[in-house]
């Protein structure tokens, strides 16, 4: 039996109810020389720390596929914790930072964590092994990739147990995406202008259902890949209701809160 696109589209979306209200992190940053000067240096630091990963407070070695990895620009790196309860989760924010400091550190290098960069900052891309930014990059316009790659931020995912209530709580939630907007900036809202360059419309909108979500992502050309929508608040894949919209901070104290007022916001919608 052929399956219904309505059900293919659903299927993409992984939801696990071991994991559901769990929380996770993933932080962008940029890369600069021991002088400040934003560097495109991703690649190596990601080879460095593929080959020497962080060791864990266990003495075990950390998953690096899963704890850090690339972005667009060739100038910046992420690191994503592990689903956490509300409650551990900060344990491995701190850590993280530590050991991406010290990693680094020993190329010489720096972690920046603002949220939006120089405009004179380095275009270089990422060499995705995928080839999928060398493909999404070959025809953008200059000022687009300039936005992309000036900007960083923070995302924080809760897990949802089913499509069902996924739905439910990012329809009840996005009401919040003007105040939550206002809580994670740091650059007077200039970070999110320099982002509506790269979507221009990021505000979430409500669905009625997931055959409604379905059409609107088939009209908005996410349907077979829904990592392409690019509002501040979305479901996303990994079967989360993912924030979008905070900015980068150095302050590990700031984005902890950040996660609890989003973890709130879903347990209590």
């Amino acid at each position: 039996m052929i399956m219904s696109d309505i059900q293919a589209f659903k299927n993409r979306f992984c939801f696990n109810p071991a994991m559901a209200y769990h929380v996770g992190v993933e932080r962008e940053c940029f890369i600069t020389d021991i002088f400040g000067a934003i560097v495109p240096s991703a690649f190596e630091a990601l080879a460095y720390m593929k080959k020497n990963p962080w060791q864990m407070p266990n003495g075990s070695d950390a998953d690096m596929a899963q704890a850090v990895g690339y972005e667009l620009s060739a100038c910046q790196i992420e690191t994503r914790t592990s689903p956490a309860s509300i409650d551990t989760f900060e344990e491995e924010l701190a850590w993280q930072h530590t050991q991406l400091e010290r990693s680094l550190h020993v190329l010489g290098l720096r972690p920046l964590h603002e949220e939006l960069a120089s405009e004179s900052m380095p275009l270089d891309v990422y060499p995705d092994p995928t080839g999928r930014y060398a493909e999404i990059t070959k025809s953008m316009p200059r000022e687009v990739l300039l936005a992309a790659c000036r900007v960083t931020g923070t995302h924080v995912h809760v897990g949802m147990p089913d499509h069902e209530t996924a739905l439910r709580i990012y329809n009840k939630v996005i009401a919040k995406t003007d105040a939550l907007c206002l809580e994670g900036d740091h650059s007077a809202g200039e970070r999110l202008a320099t982002y509506r360059v790269v979507a221009p419309n990021p505000v979430p909108r409500p669905f009625d259902s997931w055959e409604h979500f379905h059409q609107i992502a088939l009209e908005k050309g996410f349907a077979e890949d829904p990592r392409k929508c690019w509002t501040l608040i979305r479901i996303s894949v990994h079967g989360t209701i993912e924030f979008r919209m905070f900015g980068a901070t150095k302050d590990v104290g700031e984005i902890a809160s950040w996660v609890r007022r989003c973890h709130e916001l879903c347990i209590s919608s």
